[in-house]
């Protein structure tokens, strides 16, 4: 008994070591996303007032046609922020999907069913 005694006594300052550096490793491992979102953050302030002014436009104006969509959308990923987004770092499948719009399949079932 006389042994575990000792045994136990020697451990406590390793516990005490061990309980420190996991309170660290907390404490550090908390902070850390809170030091990452410190960035820049006018970068998308900037862009703001230009959305806005967009946004309002579109609202006083009748629904847009898909070719007028398509025409302002050249060259962007989508028309309210061109050229904003980094389109270089966005995931690309190489290989093209053989799969055709959903309207062009819709016709060619229509074929389909009226020709067979």
């Amino acid at each position: 008994m006389k042994h575990l005694a000792t045994l136990l006594s020697n451990i406590r300052p390793l516990r005490i070591l061990v309980s420190i550096f996991f309170a660290a490793v907390l404490i550090f491992s908390s902070s850390f996303p809170a030091v990452a979102a410190n960035s820049d953050v006018q970068k998308g302030v900037d862009n703001l007032p230009q959305i806005e002014d967009k946004s309002l436009e579109t609202l006083d104006k009748p629904p847009l046609t898909l070719e007028e969509v398509t025409e302002r959308s050249q060259g962007a990923l989508n028309e309210v922020q061109p050229n904003a987004a980094d389109s270089d770092k966005m995931y690309r499948n190489n290989e093209r999907s053989p799969k055709l719009p959903v309207i062009k399949q819709a016709e060619k079932a229509l074929d389909k069913l009226k020709n067979g």
